[in-house]
């Protein structure tokens, strides 16, 4: 009976894990298909994109995360193409989910400067677990060797198709978007039964204040400040990120907040995780950006404890002279 109830614990330990920790970016911009389908293709023409988040070093064997991407713009249809690769490690059980997904998108033209875009994400998601680094309870009272429990051999691999959607309203001071992940609800139990995934919803937006820009309308934007805010809910639980950058000619600086400080998952436990500090360098002439940022844990965990969050993202833009000349471009946010 012991042993029963000790393998039901972990099974639902598990499940409560891949619900409440959905991989997550600081930088949420510097990896726009992930954060809403419908940014796929806003860009001139060729956008390549890597990620890599590493949460609570300290940790042994915490949460990385890592994400390569590759999206492109049809303007002659005005639409969006791309794909992405996303793998995240978590916890001491070595939970692995590996996603690979298409994006596609089409964008409708508000005015020159402002535009409506949807998208939509159809990706296969697999999850499985390294049972070699685990100590099941029939182990204990058997004294069998690892890898040779039953229990453990309970616990397979899953795989699963993920559907998402989104829409923004896109222009060169503001914008506002909204998605959704797992809309179809798929079954990712790992132990045989059936354990629908919530649906995750993603609300961001934003205001930019425009210093100074050059070229035609005033696109090619020099110097600016802005604020932001991200919000994600699935089931009970949500997060709030909202921060402010300042962006002049190649430098890119930022401070977010992360956390719902009036909101108690249990009493004297507010809802706040982090606080994080942003650079961003770009180099125009070679259409790149690299990004840092570090998360400053506030939570009850602790600094000390956790040693925060690193995370670095990378962009890459190709397009021919003609491409850019031809197109007016509604300005994407950075980071």
């Amino acid at each position: 009976m012991r042993n029963s109830c000790l393998h039901i614990i972990f099974l639902l330990h598990l499940a409560i894990t891949a619900m409440a920790q959905e991989p997550q970016f600081t930088q949420f911009y510097a990896a726009p298909m992930y954060l809403n389908p419908a940014f796929t293709g806003h860009t001139y023409e060729h956008r390549f994109t890597a990620n890599y988040r590493n949460q609570w070093p300290s940790v042994k064997t915490a949460y990385k995360t890592y994400m390569a991407t590759y999206d492109y713009n049809i303007s002659n249809l005005n639409s969006g193409i791309g794909g992405f690769v996303l793998q995240d490690h978590a916890g001491t059980s070595r939970l692995v989910t590996t996603q690979t997904g298409l994006n596609l998108a089409y964008r409708f033209k508000v005015k020159k400067h402002a535009e409506i875009r949807a998208g939509m994400m159809i990706a296969m998601t697999t999850k499985k677990l390294d049972n070699t680094t685990l100590v099941f309870n029939d182990q204990l009272i058997s004294g069998g060797a690892p890898g040779s429990s039953a229990d453990a051999k309970s616990v397979e691999p899953v795989t699963y198709l993920d559907l998402g959607a989104g829409l923004l309203f896109n222009s060169t001071n503001y914008w506002f978007g909204i998605a959704a992940k797992h809309i179809n609800q798929p079954n990712n139990s790992m132990a045989g039964n059936t354990e629908a995934l919530p649906v995750y919803l993603d609300i961001h937006g934003g205001y930019r204040y425009i210093i100074s820009a050059k070229g035609a309308g005033r696109t090619d934007l020099q110097e600016f400040v802005s604020a932001s805010f991200h919000f994600r809910k699935e089931q009970n639980y949500s997060q709030l990120d909202l921060g402010a950058y300042y962006f002049k000619s190649f430098l890119n600086v930022g401070l977010w907040y992360r956390g719902l400080p009036f909101k108690h998952y249990q009493p004297g436990y507010p809802n706040r995780e982090s606080i994080a500090v942003l650079l961003g360098l770009e180099i125009p002439d070679k259409n790149f950006r690299i990004g840092y940022s570090y998360d400053i844990t506030i939570s009850h965990l602790g600094i000390t404890n956790t040693q925060g969050a690193h995370e670095v993202s990378l962009v890459y833009e190709i397009a021919k002279k003609r491409k850019k000349n031809k197109h007016v471009l509604v300005s994407c946010p950075k980071f």
